[in-house]
């Protein structure tokens, strides 16, 4: 939808957790790679929260806010 729009831009938007992920991941690996430290127990970012203590329901209901709310902000750019 946002690229038959012409706005691929909102894409950033609305797959904020997505994104979230992959650079929980990239950042993870770079700077494990130049300190030997960790920056979150483990990646991608929900196994983070998973080790911290978190439900993987509450998770899961937490990320789907987030999305929920970052479409709505979409919809309303649009």
């Amino acid at each position: 939808m946002a690229l038959y729009l012409k706005m691929p831009l909102i894409l950033i938007v609305t797959a904020i957790i997505p994104i979230l992920e992959t650079i929980s991941v990239i950042l993870q690996v770079v700077y494990f790679k130049k300190t030997g430290n960790r920056i979150f127990k483990m990646t991608p970012l929900h196994h983070h929260f998973e080790l911290s203590g978190w439900k993987e329901g509450k998770i899961v209901s937490t990320f789907s806010v987030i999305t929920l709310v970052f479409c709505i902000i979409a919809i309303l750019i649009v």
